[in-house]
């Protein structure tokens, strides 16, 4: 199968698409083109076409010009993380991450702010997802700029502290976290999260805050 790079297409009529990849036709296995188009309409999300359609040329206005012609890979911009540092007994709440991201690091509760989400809704719901736990009195602590250059993911990530309210710390999703403890802020479990030793660089600390 010829390759279809992933990226910003324009159709020879002047309207540009994002391909996102190759999907497969159920009953055939025939592979489509999968890309959406990056302009106002209300027909639906993402159009799929054959590959050779995809890729094949067509006359128009007396000259033969690909269908679609590759522009450019997609920009990728930095996500927004918010990670929670828990506070009980003058201790803080971190876990082993499992998994291709972070694996085998230790880091607090958290994850990706959602659309529309405030800091204080993602830091409840991320908290109770992965820990299951309750913490009030959310305010902001830091932020860090986190770069993975080997899984090649950018992060600006929003630090909060918080106040543990109830519950006793669990493994909600086994299969990012092998399990929960609390820890002095000066004895920190390693190794820690990339953001986490981002954070450590600025010398501060949550009970001086």
């Amino acid at each position: 199968m010829p390759e279809i790079k992933k990226g910003i297409y324009r159709h020879y009529k002047g309207k540009e698409y994002e391909v996102m990849g190759i999907a497969k036709y159920e009953s055939t296995l025939e592979d489509l083109v999968l890309y959406k188009p990056l302009y106002e309409q209300n027909m639906c999300d993402y159009w799929t076409r054959p590959v050779a359609n995809f890729l094949e040329e067509v006359e128009w206005e007396g000259k033969k010009m690909p269908r679609f012609e590759f522009i450019k890979e997609k920009t990728e911009r930095p996500k927004v993380g918010v990670g929670v540092i828990v506070i009980k007994d003058n201790k803080v709440l971190a876990g082993k991450r499992i998994g291709a991201h972070g694996e085998n690091t230790y880091a607090f509760p958290g994850g990706h702010l959602e659309f529309g989400e405030s800091w204080e809704e993602c830091s409840k719901r991320e908290t109770i997802e992965e820990a299951g736990i309750e913490i009030n009195n959310i305010r902001f602590f830091t932020t860090t700029n986190d770069i993975f250059e080997k899984e090649g993911k950018h992060y600006n990530t929003i630090f909060v502290l918080a106040d543990y309210v109830s519950g006793e710390p669990e493994i909600k999703e086994p299969h990012k976290c092998l399990g929960w403890d609390w820890y002095d802020w000066n004895n920190l479990p390693t190794p820690l999260f990339k953001t986490i030793e981002n954070l450590l660089k600025q010398n501060l600390n949550p009970f001086e805050k």
